[in-house]
């Protein structure tokens, strides 16, 4: 394919063509299209078979007419079929035991692979067929062309670290999860967690006792201490990596940016003084030198008085003479 006709506006019958017959891009037009279809059967095996149809046809109306916004409105379908998957609310009594038991499950581990792999392999595609970079202007302006990924650049083991980088982010998730609903809030005592007894009701009284939480808040604290104590270990980590990596240049231009972060005021305070200082003696040469040139013109003035004066006397005696 040219470049002119790679920057060019693509025709639906383009797209087609780069979505099935391009071999390099059909891999990622078929592991859209089996990512929806194990949505389908994973949503079917739960009742929810309209669910499923629905997603198998939105999704693949999103891949073919290039519909943008058609992921996260599909994630929102997928949401509210799992809630219901008869598509009528229902609001009555939940089991409380549910929650902690949907860990390592099968079903739900392969909806979330088959979601994210849908998701990462449909913006690629999007990369594809409608635009890899926004535009510079917030707004496009005429004659702003869309930048497109050359099908030439997929390599050939690209589907695979998909999969496989997806099914770790699965992986991990489920550990999360897992030791999320394992673990107790308790302020109260000198280590604030505590593993949580699994067929114990007293996380979900209505008033539980002082110090302790239900399992929504549970949940919730845990979560916001992993995330908090998690991003300062891989801060530290990768903070300590990026410094044993770095060249003599770059670690010196990261101290001349320390040093100044640290003394930008003081330095700035100084700068001024001497900015002043210079302006101040400019006016005060400016100055002199206007006081140079007025004294002149008054000694010059004086001169020709004294020139006149001589002239006049120099006339009076050659008209006595």
């Amino acid at each position: 394919m040219s470049t002119n006709k790679q920057r060019a506006e693509l025709s639906q019958r383009q797209v087609i063509e780069i979505l099935f017959r391009d071999r390099a891009a059909r891999a990622y037009t078929f592991t859209v299209l089996g990512a929806l279809a194990m949505v389908f059967v994973v949503m079917f095996l739960n009742g929810s078979d309209i669910g499923g149809i629905l997603v198998i046809l939105f999704g693949s109306a999103a891949l073919v007419l290039r519909w943008t916004a058609a992921p996260p409105f599909l994630l929102l379908i997928i949401a509210y079929f799992q809630l219901w998957p008869l598509g009528i609310p229902d609001f009555g009594s939940e089991n409380p035991f549910q929650v902690r038991e949907t860990h390592f499950l099968v079903a739900d581990m392969a909806l979330v692979m088959a979601v994210l792999v849908y998701l990462r392999a449909q913006y690629r595609v999007f990369g594809f067929i409608h635009q890899i970079v926004p535009f510079d202007a917030v707004f496009r302006r005429k004659g702003d062309v869309p930048t497109r990924r050359p099908s030439s650049h997929i390599r050939p083991d690209e589907i695979a670290w998909l999969v496989g980088i997806t099914g770790g982010i699965v992986l991990i998730g489920q550990g999360v999860w897992w030791l999320v609903n394992a673990l107790e809030f308790v302020p109260m005592e000198d280590f604030p967690l505590r593993w949580s007894d699994p067929k114990s009701l007293s996380t979900y009284r209505r008033n539980p006792p002082p110090g302790e939480f239900r399992a929504g808040q549970n949940r919730f604290f845990v979560l916001l201490g992993s995330l908090f104590f998690g991003m300062l270990l891989l801060r530290l980590v990768f903070g300590y990596w990026r410094l044993r990596m770095m060249a003599a240049v770059e670690g010196a231009m990261m101290l001349t940016d320390t040093s100044w972060a640290e003394s930008h005021r003081e330095r700035v305070r100084v700068e001024k003084w001497r900015i002043w200082g210079r302006l101040r003696d400019a006016e005060l040469a400016k100055q002199a030198e206007r006081d140079r040139r007025q004294a002149e013109r008054k000694a010059e003035k004086v001169r020709e008085q004294k020139a006149e004066k001589e002239r006049e006397r120099m006339a009076k005696r050659a008209r006595r003479d």
